[in-house]
């Protein structure tokens, strides 16, 4: 009976193993999707895929589920956004009246590293005060030309996601995880005579 027992245990750290391999991969594709499409900059993105995943993967009676966490806009990095002037099919996600955030053009200024021309020149003002608005008024205004840009042209799709979570993979993982599921019950069963 204790042997029994001890398969069974064996056999469900086998499954959760091969389950935790498989979730473990989908987010290494990912980051390594994410590099591929040069949007990778600050790693942010990166980071917060599968980040609050405490248990990604619980097996029920019925089967099992494999849970990965995403960053909420992760879909507009994936299909892009259609822009409110031009580019107006490229995608289900549209600018209509509002322009992207400036202090979010600003970060992502700062984490590509992108200043205006002339920046140096206004930071390299005499006075403290001459030197911080003007360097600020010139991050503030290429931030606004590029938020203004993506309001009106829209970003491109990336693919970074769904070029990693498609259906083909899902059946190749789905084909796999019943052929080691199958073994799995059939040994259960014959565990359990």
């Amino acid at each position: 009976r204790e042997q029994k027992k001890n398969n069974k245990s064996k056999m469900q750290k086998e499954l959760y193993s091969k389950l935790d391999k498989y979730w473990q991969q989908l987010v290494d594709d990912l980051i390594q999707s994410l590099k591929d499409v040069d949007r990778y900059s600050s790693g942010v993105t990166a980071q917060s895929i599968g980040e609050f995943n405490t248990k990604p993967v619980s097996i029920q009676a019925g089967g099992f589920t494999v849970l990965l966490n995403m960053p909420d806009y992760y879909e507009f990095l994936d299909e892009g956004v259609s822009g409110a002037i031009n580019n107006k099919n490229r995608s289900q996600f549209k600018y209509t009246n509002k322009r992207p955030p400036i202090k979010a053009i600003r970060k992502f200024m700062r984490n590509r590293g992108i200043v205006p021309k002339n920046f140096r020149q206004a930071k390299n003002s005499k006075t403290k005060g001459g030197k911080r608005k003007s360097a600020d008024d010139l991050l503030d205004s290429l931030a606004f030309a590029i938020s203004y840009g993506i309001y009106k042209n829209g970003t491109k799709k990336t693919n970074f996601y769904s070029d990693v979570v498609n259906d083909q993979r899902l059946l190749d993982f789905e084909t796999n995880a019943l052929e080691f599921y199958g073994d799995y019950i059939i040994k259960i069963l014959a565990t359990n005579k």
